[in-house]
């Protein structure tokens, strides 16, 4: 009994203790930051479940300087001076146990995918099958998919609201197109926002319930373990897959049953390649893999090319100027309301190029920090040493900001600083650029998004005109990973192209 009382006392001062050597660690504790945060990863998981984190870290990073400890072993970098260092090639940071949190289930197992996967190995031998389908020059292939979804959100907004004084969600209906778009290029097969004009299934809607979850869960990895991803959980209410996964699955399922049928139809889809790539490596790679590559497809290419296209859309509705001088350099290149662009008529296009990298660098997809583990060793990160095992990251809400490298004017849409910047500044800005993460783990599907990016705005602004509903209202912004936006409503009318550059 007395044993019992003694450990009774002697637990409060453990506790105690180690909070102090948590908060006091060797070369973290001269870190600033919250004072909170240096005790518990509570902290940041309490801030992402406020759906703003972007906003929280830019003003940290404000208050601190570069270098903040939003967590006891984590630590955000607000220098794009380390990209280089954090991102790059030279010394591998491997990835942080958030991504684990994002992988699928599928028949009662985890998913690995070329995203979340850790190991550097890992990711070399997923990525290698797979690899080659993502390069533009393979991507082109696939340009007639994204026409012909270009082809339906045509008939849809002429059908509903052009000329006809009616409010139009612009900003769900390109959401519906991104998803439309990679399911045409993953399974030959549009998932069906855009002929019924609904979120088909509940795939968004429960899609941004994952989001939620990732985004806060992920801050605290552990705990996905006892919650999503509890064994007894999954025995008890089934896979809990997500609406995508789920949509990956049924059609490799039928995939294959035709394939057994005799149905030899040479396809040139996502899904084509993959099963080829499957069979190629048939004893290393397992079949089930197909579903991880299928549904990251899905997953990554709809949600954050939708926000890409809004930020960009807004901006163009915000700035006349802006619209102007890009409508004028699309007529000068024979772009008209007449025929969806070719991407190898616009992808070289300085004007717009400017108008959508500025875009994307006020609105990143991606509203957290990409983390990334301090290598065996130690490293020196804005003069100060951060040994191994430190979470480091840069949030790229934080990094596009930074006047350092983008001018005194960083936090303002303006297009022109991509094109008067000097070699060496662009090359800086480049560098720094997280739109779709850096170095060897940058985005498999980035070529996927620009495909698409660059076919869809020239088409829609030499087509029609826009007129915001609320010109002075800022869009809803919603940070769960992901930082999505509501509120692009506007009127639609058919442009006359003739008029648009006078």
């Amino acid at each position: 009994m007395a044993v019992v009382w003694i450990l009774v006392a002697v637990a409060p001062v453990l506790v105690i203790l180690q909070l102090l050597f948590t908060r006091y660690k060797s070369h973290l504790r001269r870190v600033p930051g919250p004072f909170i945060a240096s005790f518990t990863n509570a902290w940041r998981l309490k801030q992402n479940y406020g759906r703003r984190p972007e906003v929280v870290h830019q003003n940290l990073h404000r208050k601190y300087g570069d270098l903040v400890r939003i967590g006891p072993n984590c630590v955000s970098v607000g220098s794009a001076n380390e990209v280089k260092t954090i991102y790059g090639i030279t010394k591998l940071f491997q990835k942080s146990k958030f991504y684990p949190v994002t992988r699928p289930i599928a028949a009662g197992k985890e998913v690995l995918g070329v995203f979340d996967v850790t190991s550097e190995e890992l990711h070399k031998n997923l990525k290698r099958p797979i690899g080659h389908a993502y390069a533009m020059s393979t991507l082109l292939d696939y340009e007639p998919y994204v026409d012909s979804t270009i082809q339906v959100l045509q008939r849809r907004l002429e059908e509903l609201y052009a000329d006809k004084d009616k409010v139009c969600d612009l900003g769900e209906w390109l959401h519906w197109t991104a998803f439309d778009v990679i399911g045409e290029m993953t399974f030959s097969r549009r998932l069906g926002f855009l002929e019924r004009g609904e979120d088909v299934n509940n795939v968004i809607s429960e899609t941004q319930e994952q989001l939620d979850y990732l985004a806060v869960i992920g801050q605290m990895p552990f705990l996905d373990k006892f919650l999503m991803k509890n064994p007894l959980r999954i025995w008890w209410k089934g896979n809990p897959t997500s609406p995508v996964t789920r949509f990956a699955l049924n059609c490799m399922q039928q995939r294959l049953q035709e394939k057994e049928k005799g149905d030899n139809t040479k396809r040139t889809d996502f899904l084509s390649k993959f099963l080829e790539a499957a069979d190629k490596y048939e004893g290393k790679i397992p079949r089930s893999q197909v579903i991880g590559w299928a549904a990251a497809n899905v997953f990554a290419g709809s949600d954050t090319t939708a926000i890409s296209l809004r930020a960009t859309m807004f901006n163009l509705m915000r700035y006349p100027a802006v619209l102007h001088a890009l409508r004028t350099e699309l007529a000068a290149a024979n772009i008209t309301a007449a025929a969806i662009p070719k991407y190898s008529q616009t992808n070289s296009l300085p004007y717009l190029s400017a108008v959508i990298k500025e875009s994307l660098r006020l609105h990143p997809a991606v509203g957290i920090l990409l983390e990334r583990i301090v290598p065996p060793g130690g490293v020196a990160i804005c003069d100060h040493f951060l040994p191994e095992g430190t979470i480091v990251g840069c949030n790229p809400w934080v990094i596009h900001r930074d006047r350092r490298v983008y001018g005194e004017d960083a936090d303002f849409f303006r297009p022109e600083r991509w094109i008067e910047a000097t070699d060496e500044q662009k090359a800086d800005m480049e560098r720094s650029y997280l739109v779709f993460g850096s170095g060897k783990r940058t985005c498999i599907g980035k070529n996927i998004s620009l495909l698409e990016i660059y076919k869809i705005i020239p088409w829609l602004v030499m087509r029609y005109e826009f007129e915001l509903v609320r010109p002075e209202a800022e869009l809803k912004i919603r940070n769960s990973w992901f930082v999505g936006q509501t509120g692009l409503e506007v009127y639609v009318k058919s442009g006359d192209p003739t008029d648009f550059t006078v």
